[in-house]
């Protein structure tokens, strides 16, 4: 059965968020406001986080959990900065195993760890983005960017064009833009911890630049599995 939660009113939500919400580390996973995320959800204590979730409030809070660190101490290994998340999809299939999309609300600051339950809990914060006084020419050269980028790559895969809304701010633009073009899960992170959004969008720039350059001294594109572009 899949369950659907399109309509919901964001402000809402924010402004009615429970301090502790379940906690769902992954490596390699960085999660950005304002983009949608599918997870596989197979373990029990994480199926019964989402069953837990969806009876409640419908917010799972998403953390980079760093597998390099050889330690079990969760404060060494989860950082501190997430991405607190709703379910705006829930479908189970076979084995109770499920099927969620998460839609980033906001960033968050985790002030403590919960172990009451099978799964981690959170306890959070929000934190606001710091806007930039004067964003435009930094919100033309970043769609400047993505054209060229698109231009380059016409003769090949459509699936390697990058799509933007027109109609985002610059705050969206950089949060979904950072989730498609930053390869590399630290400078996601980065990206994700950085609250001045002038600083984010210079940073994006330089990847997009860099991915350009890259891409205009190669004859083809890299293939399929290569994460020079994904």
């Amino acid at each position: 059965m899949k369950t659907l939660y399109v309509d919901f009113d964001e402000d809402k939500i924010i402004s009615n968020m429970e301090d502790v919400v379940p906690l769902f580390p992954l490596g390699n996973m960085v999660f950005f406001p304002n983009t949608v995320i599918p997870l596989h959800i197979f373990e029990e204590r994480y199926k019964q986080m989402v069953d837990d979730s969806a009876s409640s409030h419908n917010l799972i809070c998403m953390t980079l959990m760093n597998e390099n660190e050889k330690s079990n101490d969760d404060n060494e290994t989860i950082s501190k900065i997430g991405c607190v998340g709703r379910i705006i999809s829930n479908e189970e299939i076979e084995e109770g195993k499920k099927n969620i999309i998460l839609y980033g609300i906001g960033r968050i600051k985790i002030d403590e760890i919960i172990y009451s339950k099978p799964y981690r809990q959170a306890k959070i914060n929000l934190i606001k983005s710091i806007e930039a006084k004067d964003n435009s020419a930094l919100y033309k050269r970043i769609v400047d960017l993505v054209g060229e980028w698109n231009l380059l790559i016409q003769d090949y895969n459509d699936s390697y064009k990058i799509k933007i809304d027109p109609n985002a701010n610059f705050c969206k633009l950089i949060d979904s833009l950072s989730s498609i073009v930053v390869s590399s899960s630290l400078e996601r992170q980065y990206l994700l911890e950085e609250l001045d959004e002038g600083k984010r969008g210079v940073r994006l720039i330089e990847v997009l630049e860099s991915r350009i350059d890259y891409l205009m001294g190669k004859l083809e594109l890299p293939d399929d599995k290569s994460n020079l572009i994904n």
